[in-house]
């Protein structure tokens, strides 16, 4: 018996070299367990868009949605977020950000984009997630995907739009390096699957530019 026990003993630093890392972008074995998920879908007015919306844009506020789901902020602590979407991927965002909370991938904070008055600007500055935003794509004139609400920026500080020496927002130069960090979506990871699942393309694979922030339907 002493002879086994000393086999198993010295075997134990190599057992211990070969077990899987853990990804501390997302969760901890020592990490508490999370309240149940929750989510809801309503319909949005235009009031209620406000800045965000205005006759002329692509989609009327009957095709969009609010969808409110739980999430885990950057301290680790479960939250409640709200994205305007339209109303076709839904349930769809619903279960991306589902599966982002089974991760514990954090998200800095989330509301709709009319609470700074309808600015990605100002959005992006705040490490603010948004969907439906009625405005041109970045540095163009027509309508971005965003317009449509089938477009999500997903912690745009930690994931910055990058475009030779652009940098927006910009507190995301420190994040330019894509260094795994909380918040972070790197390559192929467990974010990027996860959109993809449910039919979203990341900017982050782009070739032109680097927009690590975002996912589209139409890869736009």
């Amino acid at each position: 018996m002493r002879r086994s026990r000393s086999v198993a003993l010295a075997l134990l630093p190599v057992l211990l070299a070969a077990a899987p890392v853990l990804d501390r972008r997302t969760r901890d074995v020592s990490d508490p367990p999370l309240p149940t998920f929750t989510s809801t879908v309503s319909p949005v007015s235009a009031a209620e868009l406000s800045a965000s919306w205005r006759p002329g844009c692509p989609v009327p506020p009957e095709q969009l949605r609010t969808v409110a789901v739980t999430h885990v902020d950057l301290a680790g602590h479960p939250a409640t977020g709200r994205l305007v979407v339209h109303a076709d991927v839904a349930d769809a965002v619903v279960a991306v950000f589902a599966r982002l909370y089974a991760l514990r991938f954090p998200v800095a904070r989330m509301v709709p984009v009319e609470a700074y008055g309808g600015s990605d600007d100002a959005s992006m500055a705040a490490d603010n997630t948004s969907a439906f935003n009625c405005r041109a794509t970045t540095g163009g004139s027509g309508f971005s995907e965003h317009s449509y609400g089938t477009a999500i920026d997903l912690n745009p500080v930690e994931n910055p739009y990058v475009k030779g020496t652009t940098v927006l927002p910009a507190a995301g130069r420190a994040f330019t390096d894509r260094r795994p960090a909380p918040g972070v979506v790197l390559a192929g990871d467990a974010v990027v699957q996860a959109f993809a699942q449910h039919g979203f393309s990341w900017g982050g694979d782009w070739s032109s530019l680097k927009d690590y922030q975002h996912f589209s339907v139409s890869g736009d």
